[in-house]
């Protein structure tokens, strides 16, 4: 398949990598309907961070094409969101409710597992990881929202969640960047929301 390959500072081209194939009877592969680049990208590009030659990029959203075998909620054909992190859903970080850190988990694009900006992904745990989106025929305009999902806007709002945001605080947000943008739009929701209640 054809994959965006990261191989040394400044140094990013279109090339092949294996079609994925389901490796675990908890995978998943989704092809690849979109993809954007990630900040920490950006970093390895620059040689900021060190990052080992190969896929690039943790961003992607898409459509279910094979299903292992202990996969009970994610079908076939379902169009779904993929967080930048995979995690199992069971062990006791994830019930803790940071699933980030999950102590059987990863990252997309190490050890082995693909990244977004490729054709297609082997998703591991993907009951716990992937996020199924309801209906069909979204607009492209709407895709580009959900692609969001997979990581900026949900930094995000992490960031304003842990800040404890509330109504009345004055809040700073250092950087004005996609993640800065969308720690703004989740404050704004969580004060919004406290009017709801």
């Amino acid at each position: 398949m054809k994959a965006a390959i990261f191989n040394g500072k400044g140094k990013i081209e279109l090339g092949e990598r294996p079609d994925p194939k389901i490796q675990e009877p908890t995978d998943t592969l989704v092809r690849v309907v979109l993809g954007c680049v990630c900040g920490s990208d950006l970093w390895y590009y620059r040689g900021l961070s060190p990052h080992a030659p190969g896929p690039i990029d943790h961003e992607f959203i898409g459509i279910v094409e094979e299903v292992g075998a202990e996969v009970h909620t994610i079908k076939k054909n379902d169009f779904v969101i993929a967080p930048f992190t995979f995690c199992d859903g069971t062990c006791a970080n994830c019930r803790a409710g940071w699933p980030s850190n999950c102590k059987h988990g990863g990252s997309f694009g190490n050890h082995g597992i693909d990244r977004g900006q490729g054709e297609a992904v082997r998703a591991p745990f993907a009951d716990a990881t992937l996020v199924k989106v309801p209906g069909s025929g979204h607009s492209e305009e709407t895709m580009r929202s959900l692609l969001t999902l997979s990581d900026v806007l949900c930094t995000g709002y992490h960031a304003a969640v842990s800040a404890g945001v509330k109504k009345g605080d004055v809040v700073a947000v250092v950087g004005d960047g996609a993640v800065g943008l969308c720690a703004i739009i989740g404050a704004k929701r969580l004060v919004q929301s406290a009017f709801l209640l």
